[in-house]
């Protein structure tokens, strides 16, 4: 009889632990799948579109403003030089 009962506190333990593998599992399963379904979207796609645009039209206008910069500080030094 006590051997019965300690074999059952392990077993309950294994199964715990293997139903919490099993819920973290199907957790993930579902964060993929719903991952995938989003991507597969149009508002995704549109969403993905607007942002490439952002992102080049920001990085259009830094380089803008860098050759301004540039051009700025090259005639600075030109200037300092005459006087």
């Amino acid at each position: 009889m006590e051997q019965e009962k300690k074999r059952e506190p392990g077993k309950k333990k294994e199964n715990v632990k293997e139903k919490e593998k099993n819920w973290i599992d199907k957790a993930e399963e579902f964060i993929d799948e719903t991952a995938d379904k989003i991507h597969e979207s149009k508002t995704y796609e549109k969403a993905d579109k607007s942002l490439e645009n952002a992102t080049k039209k920001i990085f259009r206008k830094a380089g803008r403003l860098w050759g301004k910069s540039d051009h700025y500080f090259k005639n600075q030094g030109d200037k300092k030089d005459t006087k």
